[in-house]
This record gives structure tokens, C-alpha cells and sequence, in this order.
């Protein structure tokens, strides 16, 4: 046993050593070695060497292990059960021993049983079911699995995904030989993943297509092609991966600008994906990880157009400017590894230019918002968390249930006060995944975006109000608490600021800083002497619920749910009113700054 912990140790503080993105502290937390021991793993993914290497991957289990010993009744207890499983799992796919599947399977319903009410039972029992479907003579229990999943966890988000495999055909008779089309999945499920169906949102001038896969694979960056009706074709390849029986998929859609998405197989490893669309300004390709999922974001000729010269910026009460036209970025095409991940891949058409845009003079440089007259009048609002993700939690509070009442009073101030047409991301307790909040305020043709978060962390006494607009992470606090939004390792955040590297010519981002001051400011100055929240600063870090916003987007941190004054205030209605009250005012003072610097012109 000691010689087991001293392994641990070691294992531990080589991937502290060997990491870029984890600092090593002297006395090393639970939420430290978590976070370590993911990033270890994404380590073996990806470098042949130590990841062909067994003894490794069961280094990797026996850390997870560890945390769920000592943290067997806190926060991370389900969580470092489900990635030991899942650790399992993975090394089943390349060592192809029985005895791992075996393993996954057992510890999957280990996490079931020891915690029924946690988010993660329902993906674990939908897991187990997998690795029952994988291992002969196993069929039987996968069904009566799966049947549990829908039957304990109606609601959960797993529960679809098995009744779909419970009413195929081929899961209706565990006796039944496999047809040829479904001859792929049990000949190479070892080998590919399948990917779900599409998920998609759309509106004229711009969609988002989302394909999820149950690991990292590697795809392409596409290629542009025009259909007989002069529609245009985004296609790319994604490698390692088949479609369910083999089948080519086809998904009409014909909502605004998404017409088709057409998934199909290229060979019997590749499958090919084309998403039609009416017209095409731009296009990007990128991943993001926990799940693993594939990114589409597509920008119609629509959104790219001449802007009104003789348009007036005015408050919310009275405008009836045009829309914000959305102008292009360069970012920074990454496809050296084999598994391409958080990396962005921009294919740019020409775009609508003027000298306009970049008028300034010696009474100072106007924003690009400003130059063009726009008025705010739709806002997004994104209360963060939800559903089986409850965030932080600490002295019997959740995060999720806070910042989403938090939410609905700051809609309720700006329709009310001024007028504005405000959308929340989610209006109850219910799961949204990341991707999703901001392909509903692009598809909505919001003009800000708003996204409300209670911070934590392992130090009680940490407090302190800090907000943040999307860049390239400038220090280790920024990383971690966008490692703990983006619900990922910060071993994945320093991935994802590879796409972000070109953003600085966006002009986005001077808008979002703007926004963030506003905002924050309003937070510090508007208490009085009642309560003294703590400067913690305005930061730019990336977190994927900003990623491809196509408005002035920020996420603000509004207190510590850890520290035990602010926590007290969050349980008080009055304190919560109050932070309504000032952040719908941070928002009227942003738009009135450009209203006022408008009116100089």
C-alpha cells in the first residue's frame, strides 16, 4: 500500500513537472491532482510513446482512485470514479484486453450505485451499457441497462439515446445474427466511434452544426464546393469514425441559412460530412472537448454587408438601426497533431471593407459599433450551469439555482426599464450544453451577450467580484477558473489559445472589453457602503460559451459561493436584487457611452 502511494506521488508530480499549463504547488489539493491526472491523460492520447505504454494508463486509474478515496463523500467523488472508468475504457480501445472493458463495465456501475441522485449516474449506467454491448454473451444486460437509463432517469439526457437503441431492431433480439449493415459496428466498434446525430442551429445569416463522438478523432479543415442550385457545400472528413449501420444520413433541414447536413462513408474508417447552406461569407471548423465534439460555424453572405453611412446610434428605447454587420478573422490554422483539437480552421471569403471603419481622430478612436450607428436592442443573457451540472456548491448552495434567479431579475430590470428584448439561455433547471448558449444568441441576432457565474475556490477566504471577455488567457487564475467554466482541464485551455491567437484584430474584443468595464465597475462602486465586494479585475481568458459569439460578449464572476460572508449574502434575496440592479446598469451605462460618443459626431 505505501508503495502504491509513493507511485501515485510520483506519477502526480511528473505531469506537474511535465506540464506547461499546471503550475506545481507545495501542498497539492485534491481539485490540483484532479485536474493533473486529466491532463496526464489527454498526455497519453496523444504521445505514442507514453500512451503505448500500459503501465501508464493504469497510473492514470490508480490516481483517479486515490481522489475518489480521500473524496469519497465531497464534490469530486463521482467525478474521479467516472474518469477512473473511463480511463478503463480507453485502454480497452488500445490494448484490446478483456479484463479492461471488464473493468469500465464494473466501475461505471460501481459510480451508479454508490451515488443514484448524482448528474453522472445516468452516463455511467448509459457507459456500462456500452461496454456490456462490447463483451460476448453480454447483450442481455446491455438491454436491461439501457432500459434503466430510461426508466430511472427519464428526464436525463441519456435517457433518448437509449430508448433509440432499445427500439433498433437489432436490439429488440439478443439472438439475432447481424445483419450486414451493422456488420461494421461489431467487427471495428474497437477500433471507430460513432458519431451522434447532428445538432444544429440556424438562422439567415448564420448556423451552427455540432457532431458529438465518444473520443477525440482527427478531421479535416474542408473544402467549398457549389450544388446544382448554387447552394454552397462545406465538406470534411472525419477519420476513425462510421455512422450508425453504415448508412449514408441525410437530415433536410431548410431552416434559414442550414439547408442539408449529409454524413456518409468515405472509406471504412472515414466518414465524409457535407453541410449545405444558401450562401457562404465564412466558414470554421474547430473541436472542443468533455465531451468531444466537432464545431461548424458557418456566416451566410447575408452578414456581410456595406454598412449605412447615415445610420444614428441610438439607446434601445428608440432604435430601429440595422444589424451589426459581421466582419471576418483570420485565425490561426493548426492541424500538426494527429488528432486535431480545440484548433481552429477559418476559411475566409472576401469581405465588405471601408475606411469608415477605422475613422478616429484626436478626440480619440470611436469603436467600431460607434462608427456604424448600431443600436443595442436584443440581449442574451446566460445563467450558467444548469440541469445535471450544478457548477459550485459549497455550504448547501448550488451554483446553478443562484446565478439562474440572478438571471431572470436582471431580464425583468432591462425589459421593464429599458426595453430591451431579452433572451436567457435557459429559463429553468435544465442542462444547455456550451456550444449550444452561444449558437442561440447568434441565431437570435443578439448584441450583447451576458454570461452570469458564481465563483470558487479551495481557499475560503478568496473573494472578490472578476469579469472577462474572451482572449488569450494572461495568467494561471485566469486559466483555472476558465478550466472550471469550460468544465474541462487546464491542460485543454492552453489548446484552446492556439485559436484564439489572430482575435486581437477583431474587433469584438475592443467591444467586449468595453462591456466588461461597464459591467464590472457598476458591480465595484454600486453597493455604497453595505458591502465592499473585492477588485479582482477585468481578464480575458477562453472559455468555450464565448467561442464564436458573434456580439461584445462577457462572462462575469459575480462572488466565491467557497467564501462564507459572500456566500451568506447570496442566501439573502435584498443582496441578490441589488446585483440584478447593477448589472442590468452596467449594461445601460455601456449603452449609453455609445450613444454619448456618437452624439460628438
Amino acid at each position: 500500500m505505501l508503495m502504491a502511494i509513493v507511485m501515485l506521488s510520483c506519477a502526480v508530480s511528473s505531469v506537474l513537472a511535465s506540464s506547461p499549463y499546471i503550475a506545481r504547488p507545495e501542498q497539492q489539493s485534491s481539485e490540483q491532482t484532479y485536474v493533473a491526472a486529466k491532463a496526464y491523460l489527454l498526455q497519453l492520447e496523444r504521445d505514442h510513446t507514453l500512451g503505448n505504454n500500459r503501465a501508464n494508463w493504469l497510473t492514470g486509474v490508480r490516481t483517479f482512485r486515490q481522489i475518489h478515496f480521500t473524496e469519497k463523500k465531497g464534490a469530486l467523488g463521482p467525478s474521479s470514479l467516472y474518469m477512473s472508468a473511463k480511463t478503463y475504457q480507453q485502454m480497452f480501445e488500445r490494448f484490446k484486453q478483456p479484463q479492461d472493458i471488464k473493468n469500465a463495465q464494473n466501475t461505471f456501475l460501481e459510480l451508479a450505485d454508490l451515488y443514484p441522485n448524482h448528474s453522472l449516474a445516468d452516463d455511467a449506467l448509459f457507459a456500462a451499457a456500452q461496454c456490456a454491448q462490447q463483451q460476448p454473451g453480454q447483450q442481455q444486460l446491455a438491454s436491461e441497462l439501457y432500459q434503466k437509463v430510461v426508466s430511472l432517469y427519464p428526464t436525463g439526457d441519456q435517457a433518448a439515446k437509449a430508448q433509440a437503441i432499445l427500439t433498433t431492431p437489432a436490439s429488440k433480439s439478443t439472438n439475432a445474427s447481424p445483419s450486414p449493415e451493422s456488420s461494421i459496428d461489431q467487427a471495428q466498434a474497437p477500433r471507430l466511434s460513432s458519431l451522434s446525430p447532428a445538432k444544429y442551429w440556424s438562422s439567415p445569416d448564420y448556423c451552427r452544426v455540432v457532431l458529438q463522438a465518444p473520443k477525440p478523432l482527427p478531421f479535416t479543415s474542408g473544402t467549398i464546393t457549389s450544388t446544382t442550385d448554387d447552394n454552397r457545400l462545406i465538406s470534411f472528413d472525419i477519420e476513425k469514425s462510421h455512422t450508425t449501420g453504415n448508412h449514408l444520413h441525410s437530415l433536410p433541414v431548410s431552416q434559414g441559412l442550414l439547408k442539408r447536413i449529409v454524413s456518409r462513408p468515405l472509406t471504412e474508417d472515414t466518414v465524409r460530412v457535407n453541410v449545405e447552406v444558401e450562401s457562404l461569407a465564412e466558414y470554421s471548423i474547430f473541436s472542443l472537448n468533455d465531451p468531444f465534439r466537432i464545431v461548424v460555424d458557418v456566416r451566410g453572405a447575408q452578414a456581410v454587408t456595406p454598412p449605412n453611412q447615415n445610420s444614428t446610434f441610438l439607446p434601445a428605447k428608440a432604435s430601429n438601426s440595422s444589424q451589426q454587420p459581421k466582419l471576418a478573422v483570420n485565425t490561426r490554422i493548426n492541424t500538426g497533431a494527429l488528432t486535431i483539437e480545440l484548433s481552429d480552421q477559418k476559411k475566409r471569403l472576401p469581405a465588405y471593407t471601408t475606411p469608415a471603419m477605422a475613422k478616429s481622430d484626436k478626440r480619440g478612436a470611436l469603436s467600431l459599433a460607434q462608427q456604424l450607428g448600431l443600436g443595442i436592442r436584443k440581449i442574451t443573457i446566460d445563467p450558467g450551469h444548469g440541469g445535471k451540472d450544478p457548477g459550485a456548491m459549497a455550504f448547501g448552495l448550488k451554483e446553478k439555482d443562484i446565478v439562474l434567479r440572478i438571471s431572470q431579475k436582471v431580464a425583468a430590470l432591462l425589459q421593464t426599464n429599458s426595453r430591451y428584448e431579452v433572451v436567457l439561455t435557459r429559463n429553468r433547471d435544465v442542462f444547455v450544453p456550451l456550444e449550444e448558449r452561444t449558437a442561440m444568441a447568434n441565431t437570435n441576432k443578439s448584441d450583447l451577450f451576458l454570461s452570469i457565474h458564481l465563483n470558487a475556490h479551495s481557499e475560503k477566504r478568496k473573494n472578490g467580484v472578476e469579469t472577462y471577455f474572451l482572449n488569450l488567457a494572461t495568467d494561471a487564475a485566469a486559466m483555472r477558473v476558465a478550466a472550471l467554466e469550460n468544465a474541462t482541464s487546464t491542460h485543454n485551455i492552453g489548446e484552446l489559445q492556439d485559436i484564439l491567437t489572430m482575435l486581437m484584430e477583431n474587433s469584438k474584443i475592443d467591444e467586449s472589453t468595453r462591456l466588461a468595464r461597464f459591467v464590472h465597475n457598476n458591480l465595484l462602486k454600486g453597493y455604497g457602503n453595505q458591502y465592499k465586494p473585492h477588485d479582482l479585475g477585468i481578464k480575458q481568458a477562453p472559455f468555450y460559451v464565448l467561442l464564436g459569439a458573434q456580439m461584445p460578449a462577457v462572462l462575469v464572476e459575480l462572488a466565491f459561493i467557497t467564501n462564507p460572508e459572500e456566500a451568506k449574502l447570496l442566501q439573502s434575496e435584498e443582496h441578490l436584487n441589488k446585483i440584478a440592479e447593477l448589472l442590468a446598469a452596467g449594461v445601460a451605462a455601456y449603452v449609453d457611452h455609445h450613444y454619448s460618443a456618437a452624439l460628438k459626431y
